[in-house]
Parts: structure tokens; C-alpha cells; sequence
């Protein structure tokens, strides 16, 4: 490691372990736990046209029982970035669930629907591959949640992903931490999605004693990484 200490780098690694969370607007409890085997995923952002956003929601929360009734898709998000912005995050446990996810109800609707409701929505580009570094889950209301998109600097991508490596073990100690993902986006983005039930607990997250390592370490490894990389967000259903 190229960190001063491993402790540090584990700081980093749990501030960093700062993104979505994931709760059905209905308030049901997901009983999560880390017996899942999720190893790769899609991330999906996409922007509502203006006068649409309220059929965007009404879609994403639609799309959940078309989604409990996919054995293979292990856990799926839908959340609300900010009012025109929203996302679905989802894993799998191979490529045989991740393809029929992609062959599925809930991907034919997208498609179906984009040109109608969404801006500039482009499936090749918006619809993107991850695989997944590392998850940590809890019991619990998921309704808030924290997404994290960094770049690492050139060289450096082992070291980012030690550190995510480093966080399932450190967010396990965070009760009202309660979803934790780490993933790959490509060869030099990394992601960070996790969840809360309320504003407190993801404001305990935020306000830790590790947001001042983060900020300190950060530059060592991420590229041009600010503040403004951290986005809260609702979670809008989940599965």
C-alpha cells in the first residue's frame, strides 16, 4: 500500500462507502443479509423530460413486482437523484441473471417508454455494466441513500480497490448503515451506493470522523474528487 498507515486507507475507504439507499415507498422491510452472492450489476441514470418526472416515479415503482418475480436478479433499487434525475441499481449473482434482466419485463418497458419520458436516453451508453467489489448488508427500512461516482488517478486503481475491499469490514461496524456496495464501472470509475432508513442515520455516515480522511486522502488516489461527488438520494422501491 502507498498509504502512511492502513488505517488511513480504511478511513477513506468507509467515508467513501457514502452512496444510495435503497427502501419501497410502501415502508416494507427488507431483510437483507450477506448470505447473497452478488457479483456483477447494471446502473442505470436517467433524466426525466420536463412535465414527466411524476410518470418516471410512477414507472420505477411499477417496476418492482415485475422485479420480485425475477429469481435472478438479487437486489434492485430504483431511486430519485434530484427532481429530474432518477436511477436503478441492480446485482446478480452471473451473467445468466444480469442477461435476463436485460431480456426482461421491466428492460422491454424502459425501452418501450424512454423516447416518451426520458431526455436524450441512450441504451448503449445509459444502461452500464459493474461489477461488484463488495456489499455489506442490514435489516432494515431502506428509504435514504448516498451515491458515490469517482475516478481513480492513472495508476492507482489498485489501490482503490483495496480500499473498497477495506470498507465491507469497516461499514459492518455502522448499525444505521444498513446496504453497502462497492463496484467497478469500467477500467478507472468505482462506485460507492449505500443506504439508510432516515436523514440521521446517513447524516451520522456523513458527519464521522472519517469525512476529514477522506478529504485528506483522497487526492492521493481519486481523480480531481470534490464534495460534490457525494449525491444523497431517495430511495424510491427496492427489492
Amino acid at each position: 500500500m502507498k498509504f502512511k498507515s492502513l488505517i488511513k486507507l480504511s478511513s477513506l475507504v468507509l467515508m467513501l462507502g457514502i452512496t444510495i439507499q435503497a427502501c419501497s415507498q410502501s415502508k416494507k422491510s427488507n431483510n437483507m443479509d450477506n448470505t447473497k452472492n452478488e457479483k456483477i450489476g447494471l446502473l442505470v441514470i436517467m433524466k426525466a423530460k420536463e412535465g414527466k418526472e411524476q410518470e418516471v416515479k410512477e414507472f420505477l415503482l411499477g417496476g418492482l413486482s415485475l422485479v420480485n418475480a425475477e429469481p435472478k436478479t438479487e437486489s434492485w433499487f430504483a431511486f430519485q437523484i434530484d427532481e429530474q434525475t432518477f436511477g436503478i441499481y441492480d446485482t446478480f449473482e452471473a451473467e445468466e441473471g444480469r442477461q435476463a434482466h436485460l431480456k426482461g419485463e421491466v428492460a422491454k418497458a424502459l425501452l418501450a417508454n424512454a423516447g416518451d419520458l426520458l431526455e436524450g436516453f441512450d441504451a448503449s451508453r445509459d444502461i452500464q455494466t459493474v461489477d461488484v467489489q463488495a456489499s455489506n448488508h442490514k435489516a432494515g427500512n431502506q428509504n435514504k441513500g448516498l451515491l458515490v461516482i469517482m475516478k481513480a488517478k492513472e495508476g492507482k486503481t489498485s489501490e482503490v480497490e483495496d480500499f473498497l475491499q477495506a470498507g465491507k469490514s469497516l461499514v459492518s461496524s455502522e448499525p444505521a448503515t444498513l446496504s453497502w456496495y462497492a463496484f467497478k464501472i469500467n477500467d478507472e470509475t468505482y462506485a460507492i451506493f449505500d443506504t439508510f432508513a432516515d436523514d440521521a442515520g446517513r447524516d451520522a455516515h456523513l458527519t464521522g470522523k472519517v469525512a476529514a480522511a477522506l478529504m485528506e486522502n483522497a487526492p492521493v488516489i481519486l481523480e480531481g474528487f470534490d464534495a460534490s461527488a457525494i449525491q444523497k438520494i431517495n430511495i424510491l422501491a427496492s427489492k
